[in-house]
């Protein structure tokens, strides 16, 4: 056997042991345990709802209104609009709007300075005992917050983050592969919470202590992982909750969800590589720095790797094995549900292998682009 034909079998024996048996584990433990979180519906701290804005006329109107309608006694709530040095109408739009609602306050930057910036300036002035941060280009299930902020009534929870639920035309293919993709998503982070936490969170609904987290690294792309990675370092537990649901549309294009995911691997990737040493394999972590932090260390770093020595070497191989596993991925691409999740998986791959080169190469792009095809909301 030729030392090509060792790399092949190796990255392709190497990735579906890992992710088999983690998708294995995870089926199981949402299948056969319970979050063992308390949730007291009678709890109702402070909030202060953070919305980070950006050249977003075309759907900040529909954001606050949407926020107006949650299900949250409003003298515990208040909501504070930074924006980030928006050139267009959004800061106009939102004055005329809070003119009539006194928890609505906005704050502003006089130049773009990038979105973790911006939510720093808008930590130092909240009041909440909990944070929500949610996009502009998302819309929250009116009770979202009392579905999840009760969870908080356990002292040993620092953080969650809720479900996306795709919104648009179900049976197109963006839509049908986005659907995959959160399906296999949602069930591992939920998987990962059971077990002891989850960090990869949704930008579109994260909850925190504020007394946990005062500020991020101003160049932080995933923000809200790593507000639950450092809350997770501090002890507390970061978990997802299955019902806290909040909506978003997929991208409209391969292209534009290539830039939002790539954007999204390179933020992770400068997570897993600033907090690899407090982590990785630390048994202090319990089962989150022995198992889940490795495993997707794996998943977003190592794994894309091995996807590109795979196809490299695999014209290395005998004719027949390589017709074999040409077969067998026909074979599965013909069934609707498999094509999407092999789309799903080579895509995500190929984006964190982007963005790990970039962020390499490149630096951490920390100043947002927005995906237009994630806000096709009305006004």
């Amino acid at each position: 056997m030729s030392l090509a034909e060792i790399i092949f079998w190796f990255s392709i024996l190497s990735i579906g042991i890992v992710y088999g048996g983690y998708f294995l584990l995870c089926q199981y433990i949402v299948s056969y345990r319970k979050l063992d979180v308390r949730s007291d519906p009678d709890y109702e701290p402070t909030i202060s709802l953070i919305i980070p804005t950006w050249n977003e006329e075309n759907t900040i109107k529909g954001k606050l209104e949407n926020t107006l309608d949650l299900e949250y006694p409003k003298d515990k709530l208040e909501v504070l609009i930074i924006d980030d040095g928006s050139n267009d109408k959004t800061v106009e739009i939102v004055k005329g709007f809070i003119k009539n609602h006194r928890n609505f306050k906005l704050l502003k930057l006089k130049e773009r300075r990038g979105k973790a910036v911006a939510l720093n300036r808008a930590l130092r002035y909240s009041n909440g005992e909990i944070i929500v941060i949610t996009d502009s280009d998302s819309r929250l299930n009116k009770n979202i917050l009392n579905v999840s902020i009760p969870y908080f009534a356990d002292q040993r929870v620092g953080a969650l983050t809720g479900r996306h639920v795709v919104l648009g035309d179900r049976d197109s293919d963006m839509s049908i592969i986005e659907i995959e993709y959160r399906n296999l998503y949602h069930m591992i982070r939920h998987a990962e919470s059971i077990l002891d936490s989850t960090f990869i969170f949704n930008g579109p609904f994260t909850a925190f202590r504020k007394t946990l987290i005062s500020r991020i690294y101003n160049d932080s792309v995933a923000d809200d992982s790593e507000i639950a990675l450092r809350i997770r370092q501090k002890g507390y537990r970061t978990i997802h909750v299955d019902d806290a649901i909040f909506w978003e549309f997929a991208a409209s294009s391969m292209q534009e969800r290539t830039k939002q995911k790539y954007r999204r691997a390179q933020g992770l990737i400068q997570l897993f590589l600033r907090f690899f040493k407090v982590f990785f394999f630390n048994r202090n972590y319990g089962l989150f720095g022995m198992l889940i932090f490795p495993i997707e260390f794996f998943m977003h770093v190592i794994s894309p790797f091995l996807i590109l020595l795979f196809f490299l070497t695999f014209f290395s191989l005998h004719i027949h094995v390589a017709l074999i596993l040409l077969t067998a991925l026909l074979l599965l691409s013909i069934m609707s549900k498999s094509r999407y999740i092999i789309i799903t998986f080579l895509h995500s791959q190929y984006s964190c292998l982007k963005g790990l080169f970039t962020y390499i190469f490149r630096g951490p792009s920390y100043s947002w682009e927005k995906i237009e095809g994630t806000r096709r909301y009305k006004q």
